[in-house]
């Protein structure tokens, strides 16, 4: 009787359709999610296109000086 049942299940005769279902259904999964963390990390860098963000960095890398960030920050500020 258990050979019948294992003969006759859904997995012996014809369960092939399920095979090509399951792994497409992951990669589409793991995509949707890798699309939606590059979604929100570009969130990041709208936030350091910040005009006081660029200035910052700019003054980091000794493009200007303190005095002319101070003066361009305060112009910002104004604005």
């Amino acid at each position: 009787m258990l050979t019948t049942i294992a003969a006759t299940g859904p997995y012996w005769n014809g369960g092939g359709f399920q095979f090509p279902v399951f792994p497409a259904f992951f990669f589409v999964a793991f995509l949707v999610v890798f699309l939606v963390f590059g979604v929100l990390r570009r969130g990041n860098w709208r936030a350091r296109s910040d005009a006081r963000a660029v200035l910052a960095d700019r003054f980091a890398r000794g493009d200007i000086d303190a005095e002319e960030y101070r003066s361009r920050l305060s112009e910002l500020s104004r604005k």
